[in-house]
């Protein structure tokens, strides 16, 4: 991710094609997001996830061979990385419904917790050391770091013992099509007022908040006036910030209201991004970001516990595929009018808007009463 917005701002000078790389690497997550339930409730799901771990590393590595031999054409690059985009977009609903068969359901919570923390945890590391390595060593060597760091995914996954997994196989047949259990799964969800408030939420969340992390790059470099290095820095502190709250969210998780809970990280989502869209100074915007990050956290292990614990096994690789839908379905669109906004009015004003907006949003979804479907 750093590299590929770092690559597209140094070929293009341009925040706007910055957007369209965050949506040439939605758009295909969108795409594939009822083939990937599907497939989650069908077929082997640690399977699935070795396939595309390994198909991702692949990726990785022609993005490396694209830089080195000079490749500069933004097109060129856009399908790259839209390329890795699909092949996330089968592998991230699988992995979150994958997480449901390691543990027993009384620890549910905890489990999503500890998956969270470790997504937050590369989020931190990565971005700072990539950063270093750009800075220093160009983004080539970036990526090709990038895909060996592939090969301890794929040790775990196959270290696992498939004995032990809870539903004592890898996926749950459903009958029928693609489609038709998409469907399925859409009525579901529309009858479950807790999984279908949750989904609502992140869709604020994927609107409002999270095209702002794919900005950082014009922030740094616009804004700020800072290295690649620092930059990479800067991409670090939500991960950091989410490493901070985790003991405490990995511990108390299921305690509490979750409405009030996610009531709480909207408002302080919006309020963060306000404040790192105003932020003066490098270390203040930093400071922003840390917020951000532990505020995500909080909220994204919130809203994940609410649909893992209200959905039926049968339906769980279909419906967390919905769920992902509320980030990867307005995401793209939101990374494109972000970009072109920013590029028309500048980074400040625009990100300032974006967060009072989801602040909005949080005290909508609790006047009209739908929160307190999340205690369901």
């Amino acid at each position: 991710m750093v590299v590929g917005s770092w690559v597209m701002f140094a070929l293009t000078k341009s925040p706007a094609w910055v957007g369209v790389s965050a949506f040439a690497g939605s758009i295909p997550m969108l795409l594939m997001n009822p083939f990937s339930g599907w497939a989650s409730d069908n077929w082997d799901r640690r399977r699935i996830l070795l396939v595309t771990n390994g198909i991702q590393a692949m990726t990785a590595i022609v993005m490396a061979f694209a830089w080195s031999s000079g490749l500069s054409s933004p097109w060129v690059w856009l399908a790259l990385i839209g390329a890795g985009g699909f092949i996330n977009g089968i592998r991230l609903p699988v992995w979150q419904a994958f997480v449901a068969e390691c543990v027993p359901k009384s620890v549910l919570p905890n489990a999503i917790a500890l998956n969270s923390t470790q997504f937050n945890a590369a989020r931190a590391t990565g971005p700072a050391v990539g950063g270093l390595i750009i800075g220093t060593f160009g983004p080539g060597w970036a990526l090709l770091v990038v895909a060996v760091l592939h090969l301890p995914i794929a040790i775990g996954l196959l270290l696992i013992n498939t004995d032990l997994l809870i539903s004592g196989k890898s996926s749950n047949k459903v009958s029928g099509k693609v489609f038709e259990g998409y469907k399925e799964a859409i009525d579901y969800v529309l009858a479950a007022p807790g999984i279908r408030t949750a989904i609502l939420s992140v869709s604020f969340i994927s609107a409002f908040a999270m095209p702002i992390s794919q900005q950082i790059v014009v922030f740094a470099e616009d804004v700020f006036k800072v290295s690649p290095f620092w930059f990479g820095v800067l991409s670090s502190a939500q991960g950091i910030g989410g490493i901070l709250v985790a003991p405490m969210v990995a511990t108390t998780a299921g305690r509490g209201l979750r409405s009030r809970i996610q009531f709480a990280s909207l408002l302080g989502y919006g309020f963060a991004i306000v404040l790192f869209a105003l932020a003066p100074k490098f270390w203040v915007g930093f400071l922003a970001l840390l917020l951000i990050g532990g505020v995500h956290l909080v909220s994204a292990t919130n809203l994940n516990s609410v649909v893992q614990l209200q959905v039926d096994d049968e339906v769980r690789g279909r419906v967390m595929a919905l769920y992902l839908m509320g980030v990867l379905g307005i995401m793209p669109f939101a990374n494109l009018l972000l970009g072109i906004l920013i590029s028309t009015f500048g980074p400040r004003p625009v990100s300032a808007i974006s967060g009072a907006l989801l602040c909005v949003a949080g005290f909508f979804l609790y006047t009209t009463g739908r929160l307190v479907h999340l205690d369901e």
